[in-house]
Parts: structure tokens; sequence; C-alpha cells
């Protein structure tokens, strides 16, 4: 590597298309800089016209691979963009890219690509979009639904007891659904009587008397055993809105 080379090199760079360099261009140029930082130690002498010199063919080297490297980089970039939106498959040029340079290519293209997927497909082709679900577990035995949290119940506890509460609430108006009698909660015995409250501070996961676990956000409304229920009330980190 020398001055005239990698001047060349930045002269073919300015066009739009894309060259072939070595695979050891980059080191070379590395060498060449080194090399150049070595005879301007040697010489000692920065007044020296020999020095200045080195020195200019120094500063001018860092210059041109500086501006090699960002005029490549927005080539690959430019081309990431446009075959992010093409149905050809990509140009020849792509072979001329470094490995480095391709792991760019790669980057950019896969991050338009995830950035389409959620921006411009839901506008484009709002049928091929899933829907978000509403219903997300929590933990063990909760289930959180728009701002409602429920004991989930499982096939064992079905089995087990059919006579338990149906408690589905709604996020608007907390009317509460029984079609069942409420004597035996899960696999437990305890004849207790539910509440829906508010939770106002976000709680840590906690199991109470119908024998579930429950993980609890502030404004979550969720049924709980009244027992449960005036625990938290009188901490202060729950509202009482109804009793079933």
């Amino acid at each position: 590597m020398d001055r005239t080379i990698l001047k060349d090199i930045l002269r073919s760079e300015s066009s739009s298309s894309l060259k072939s360099l070595g695979s050891d261009f980059y080191e070379n140029v590395a060498k060449y800089i080194r090399e150049l930082e070595d005879e301007i130690r040697y010489i000692n002498n920065p007044r020296s016209v020999e020095s200045r010199m080195l020195e200019d063919e120094l500063q001018s080297a860092i210059t041109d691979i500086e501006v090699i490297f960002l005029r490549r980089i927005k080539k690959i970039t430019t081309r990431a963009t446009s075959n992010a939106f093409s149905k050809k498959s990509p140009n020849q040029d792509m072979d001329k890219l470094l490995p480095a340079e391709k792991r760019i290519y790669d980057s950019v293209l896969s991050a338009i690509n995830s950035a389409r997927g959620e921006l411009l497909e839901p506008i484009l082709n709002p049928e091929t979009v899933t829907s978000p679900q509403k219903s997300v577990y929590l933990g063990e035995g909760t289930l959180k639904t728009s701002g409602l949290q429920e004991p989930c119940r499982t096939e064992t506890d079905k089995l087990d007891t059919q006579e338990g509460p149906d408690r589905m609430v709604s996020e608007t108006t907390p009317e509460i659904s029984r079609e069942n009698s409420p004597d035996v909660i899960g696999k437990s015995n305890i004849n207790e009587e539910f509440v829906v409250v508010r939770i106002l501070k976000d709680l840590p996961t906690f199991k109470a008397l119908d024998n579930r676990n429950y993980a609890l956000s502030a404004e979550d409304v969720v049924v709980l055993p009244t027992l449960n229920a005036q625990g938290l009330i009188k901490r202060n980190v729950a509202h009482i809105i109804t009793k079933l």
C-alpha cells in the first residue's frame, strides 16, 4: 500500500458503484500509516522538510481512508434500503462487500424489514396483522385481562368442583355473574364470600384463601375472598367496590 494506490481507490469510490477491495485492504492501510508514523519518529525533527512531507502524507492517508469508509457505508445502506422494498434479488455489487461490510448490510436490511412490519404493514395489509392478545398470565393461577384479574381454573379444578362461582367482572361495570353456589372454591372447603376490589398499589404475588395465587397491579379490578380483601383494605392498598 502506498499513497498512489490509496488515491486511486478514493477516486474509484466517488462513483455510485461498489468497487472490489482486497480482504486485507484495511490491514494494508493500517500498516502503511504505521510505517509513516515510524519514519516521522525516526527523523525526530518536525521542522525538517522530510518530516513535514511525511506528516502531510500521513494526514492525507488518514483522511482518504475515512472518506473511503464513509462512501462505502453510504452505498451499503442505500442498497439495503432499496432491496428492502424490492422484489428483485440484490444486485451483484453484494459480492464486492468485505465480511464486515456484509454484516452492516444485513443488519440495516433486517432493521428496515422489522420496522416495516411493525409500522407500515398494519396500514397496507391490515388483514395480515394478528390481533393483540387481550389476556395474559401473570403467574400461577392468575389471569389478567384488560385491567381485570380473576383466578384461572384448571381442568382439575373443573372436575373437582362443579359448583365454583363464575366470577367474570366487566371492565366498565362491576357486575358479577353467579350461576352456581360458592360453597366450595377450587380444592378448598372455605365457605367465604367474595368481594370485588380495586387495587391501589402494585402488590407482590400472594396466596389467597381460595388457594390461588394473585399477582396484582395498581388499578386492577379483582374478585377476592372477603378476608383477603379486608386485609388489603386495612393496609390502604385496595378499595372495595361490591360484595358478591
